[in-house]
């Protein structure tokens, strides 16, 4: 007599299951419950109430005043401090995104050969990441200073006349870009770090005994297994230079001289609590956020040609 093998989902009946799958929704919501009030709360709630105020004409201290799209309208057509802001930002970010991308794949490789003192010279490129951008930022502002600085210090034993790197309209996009990319070397650093270690042995292997040196073992096996790893660098560095450098810019240059290192960020911040144009701040934010969304849309779509997965 044949045996009919009987699935345990068969022996429950539709009713029982419907329960069963509200039990588990309720579990779930009951674990998420506290995480999804806070991001109503304290995310998803002010990000809507700010996209309402962009259009919105509001210093805080009158009732606001609907203007529609004025604000994106003013932005891109009225406000002469645009054109100079935007530059200062793409200045900014394109300055900086190479180094901070290039500098820790070189060193990651590097302090992956295990070589002699590498534990000690780890230890000192972890040390940036200790400190806070404010206080990187403090620290450097002295390093900075014209008469009493340690870079004035040393060029002057050479008889380069001093420099006044803050306050130099040529000077200080360059000066806050070095101090960028020193923080933001040992994040990427330990995620090298962490994709060289997971590169396959046999392929090094493989690749000597094809007659491969250092740079086409690099070129051929480390780079394509690290480009997952750059794709996720390129874009976690890219959105901290464009929605970051707040900290740099207002501890030691508060957009100065003459707005030369104001950069967006620092503008919308300046506009809402410096000037209280609440609306028109906004709206700089949500443009702010349509770039940040348009490129890494772009770079999800172009990682198909070079990413290796």
């Amino acid at each position: 007599m044949t045996s009919i093998a009987v699935e345990p989902k068969a022996l429950v009946r539709p009713s029982a299951r419907s329960r069963l799958h509200r039990r588990e929704w309720l579990w779930a919501l009951l674990f998420l419950g506290p995480n999804l009030v806070l991001f109503l709360a304290f995310t998803l709630g002010p990000m809507l109430y700010g996209f309402g105020v962009s259009f919105f004409d509001w210093n805080m201290l009158q009732p606001a005043r609907f203007v529609g799209i004025g604000n994106y309208v003013q932005f891109f057509l009225g406000d002469q401090l645009t054109g100079k802001v935007v530059g200062n930002s793409v200045y900014y970010a394109l300055g900086a995104l190479p180094a901070s991308v290039l500098i820790p794949l070189g060193l990651a490789v590097l302090l992956n050969l295990n070589l002699k003192g590498t534990g000690f010279f780890r230890s000192i490129y972890f040390l940036p990441l200790v400190a806070s951008v404010v206080a990187a930022s403090t620290i450097f502002k002295w390093i900075y200073a014209k008469d009493f600085g340690t870079i004035n210090q040393l060029i002057g034993v050479f008889g380069i006349p001093r420099q006044d790197w803050l306050f130099d309209e040529r000077l200080v996009i360059p000066s806050l870009i070095v101090v960028t990319v020193w923080h933001r070397i040992p994040l990427n650093i330990i995620l090298y770090l962490a994709a060289l270690q997971g590169v396959p042995r046999p392929l090094y292997e493989a690749a000597r005994i094809d007659g491969a040196g250092p740079w086409a073992q690099f070129r051929y096996v480390t780079w394509p297994m690290v480009t997952p790893t750059t794709f996720f660098v390129l874009i976690i560095t890219v959105i901290s230079l464009t929605v970051g450098g707040f900290d740099q810019v207002s501890v030691m240059t508060q957009g100065n001289p003459l707005n030369a290192s104001n950069i967006l960020v620092f503008n919308i911040w300046r506009t809402a609590f410096v000037y209280f144009q609440m609306g028109y701040a906004s709206a700089m934010a949500y443009i702010l956020f349509g770039v940040v969304l348009a490129f890494t849309a772009i770079q999800w779509w172009l990682q198909r040609r070079w990413v290796h997965y």
